[in-house]
């Protein structure tokens, strides 16, 4: 019985004695395989960070009925926010070229970007004493009145400013304009710096915007 004791204490401790050896002897992760595994990681956890980014982006556009994302831009476009783009390219600029109206499209998604106006297309189209024809009586403000009086500018219009947003809505970097017939006081403005001229209107920034 002794024996048989002592050898069981000394199989128990060769076992202790062999298993931290084992322990001791076996290498620790190389460097180059710890970094390879690190940046394995890295990516998994870049990729699921841009799906989730998508995702993200994917559940705005799905929040808002009827609503476009525009092309290389975070803006998701409203209904509400097309009928204003529409109805104030329309009343602003019709009897200009496609690059008059496209000058005036520039500058109310410049206001967007601005700190100084709404973040909305709709709040910059709608913002109170911005645009006349959103106040002056006789102007179409509403789409099927627009169309009504003009069907086929109306159309060509509505055309410019689908495919507007289709290619990314980008501002134009003025946030003024006025017609060449006219020389109001702002535009003299110390703050006020003329951008460009495009078909019957002068565009202006704010240095300060």
């Amino acid at each position: 019985m002794g024996i048989a004791v002592q050898l069981t204490t000394i199989l128990v401790a060769c076992s202790f004695i062999a298993g931290c050896a084992l322990n001791e002897a076996a290498p620790s992760q190389p460097m180059a395989a710890q970094q390879i595994a690190s940046e394995g990681a890295n990516k998994v956890l870049d990729k699921s960070q841009a799906s989730a980014a998508s995702g993200v982006k994917a559940l705005a556009a799905s929040a808002v009925p009827d609503a476009k994302a525009c092309k290389d831009s975070d803006y998701v476009f409203s209904k509400k926010d097309i009928d204003a783009l529409i109805l104030n390219a329309f009343n602003e600029a019709r009897g200009e070229s496609n690059a008059g109206i496209l000058a005036v499209l520039g500058v109310t998604m410049a206001r967007v970007g601005s700190a100084c106006y709404p973040d909305t297309v709709h709040g910059v189209v709608y913002q109170r004493k911005q645009f006349s024809w959103t106040w002056q009586r006789g102007t179409p403000r509403t789409l099927s009145a627009a169309k009504a009086i003009e069907p086929k500018t109306y159309a060509k219009v509505k055309t410019l400013v689908e495919n507007y947003i289709a290619q990314g809505a980008k501002p134009n970097g003025s946030l003024f304009y006025h017609t060449k017939d006219v020389s109001p006081s702002w535009s003299r403005s110390a703050s006020i710096e003329r951008t460009h001229v495009t078909g019957s209107h002068i565009f202006y920034d704010h240095r300060r915007c």
